[in-house]
């Protein structure tokens, strides 16, 4: 959800999306805020759905990409697995149409991605995002300066649940680069559909680095340093989590 407020050009007349919101701005200041437009992003229940519904939508149209990386170092599930996970999620919201705490939600649905994708990467994006919402409980709106923090909490599930650090080839290589990105993108006060672009492009950055890496965790670390010059494929999911995030926004 983001309010704009319209100015002298056109070009923003039909560009609020907040009705509920009334801004009443005296002629002075229009005329100060000529050729500026002031946004107030604020992420609210109907966006988070959204976001769920494109990242379902991105691991169902990358699900042979992921298999197939999967399948050269690990188990061969992933994109199963991401698919099963994010479609239960989005099933899930049915059940909780009451709810409107932000933080509640993305707990109800890391559950609801636990019992969908009971394997060991569904087990610790549910624990991410069940985290993540530890940053925002009690609120039913996620402004900017709340996201960094959000990917910062699920950072630290996926590090103690896993029991796994950054440059070992791991999600947590695309997430703390998606991390540093956005937490830049806040502090220069970019819009919000800016800001998941920058987190979207480190998330890239950081599947490109485990390129140089050895796996060292799970049935990948069998292959030691034939896997050097593969992407991550826990890297790779990680990413599509922060391209549905920016798809929604684009919309």
């Amino acid at each position: 959800m983001y309010l704009v407020i319209p100015h002298f050009s056109n070009k923003y007349n039909e560009a609020e999306r907040c009705p509920q919101k009334a801004v009443s701005m005296s002629p002075a200041l229009l005329k100060s805020c000529y050729n500026e437009v002031l946004i107030m992003d604020c992420i609210d229940k109907k966006d988070l759905i959204g976001i769920f519904n494109e990242i379902r939508k991105v691991f169902s149209e990358q699900k042979e990409e992921l298999l197939r990386l999967d399948s050269a170092i690990g188990d061969g599930d992933l994109g199963l697995t991401m698919e099963a996970g994010f479609m239960k999620i989005c099933e899930n919201f049915s059940n909780l149409e009451a709810e409107e705490d932000m933080g509640v939600l993305l707990k109800k649905s890391g559950f609801a991605m636990a019992a969908a994708a009971p394997s060991t990467m569904g087990t610790l994006i549910a624990t991410a995002i069940m985290k993540s919402g530890d940053a925002v409980k009690g609120k039913a709106c996620i402004d900017r300066q709340d996201i960094p923090e959000m990917i910062k909490n699920a950072i630290a599930g996926i590090e103690q649940r896993g029991k796994a650090k950054r440059g070992e080839k791991t999600i947590l290589d695309s997430l703390y680069s998606a991390y540093e990105s956005c937490e830049a993108a806040v502090k220069n006060d970019l819009p919000l559909t800016e800001v998941f672009r920058v987190t979207y492009e480190g998330a890239k950055k950081g599947v490109e680095d485990t390129k140089a890496m050895q796996s060292v965790h799970g049935k990948a670390a069998v292959y030691r340093e034939k896997t050097i010059g593969r992407q991550d494929p826990g890297a790779t999911a990680g990413m599509y989590i922060f391209k549905g995030i920016y798809d929604y926004y684009l919309k």
